[in-house]
């Protein structure tokens, strides 16, 4: 009876590893040419990139939008600020034009601001309205 066959090939740059054979052997030199890749010396850029892999393998990635450690701090700091005091009722255009001047990434945001904004109404530190043209925000 004939003895089980594999093979491999590895491709790296420009360097290509192939090699077919008994199943035994194609194991032990696939080792050794993997030991043998990992010792070639890398260019700069290549470096970088393998270094930027093992940081992501390493690190558990963050997901998400950066919602209340950015934008319930700066409306904390309008509310302070006395922004949103009576007759001054403002709403979530001026209330995004006034993060937008405190040099905060406001652009696509809006959504999450005013989920912000809504979800402080519900807390009771702003007072909130909901009528046909959107939302209205003022403190007393």
């Amino acid at each position: 009876m004939s003895e089980a066959k594999s093979r491999f090939k590895i491709k790296n740059g420009e360097v290509e590893i192939e090699y077919e054979g008994l199943v035994s052997d194609v194991n032990e030199r696939y080792g050794e040419a993997l030991d043998w890749l990992k010792s070639i010396p890398r260019r700069e850029g290549e470096k970088k990139k393998a270094e930027k892999t093992e940081k992501k393998e390493g690190e558990e990635k963050k997901r998400g939008t950066r919602g209340p450690e950015i934008w319930s701090p700066a409306i904390d700091s309008l509310i302070q600020e006395g922004f949103f005091k009576s007759p001054n009722n403002r709403d979530n255009k001026a209330v995004i034009k006034a993060l937008k001047d405190k040099a905060l990434p406001v652009k696509g945001k809006a959504r999450i601001i005013l989920q912000t904004l809504t979800r402080k109404v519900r807390r009771g530190d702003l007072k909130g309205t909901h009528g046909p043209e959107g939302w209205t925000f003022w403190t007393e």
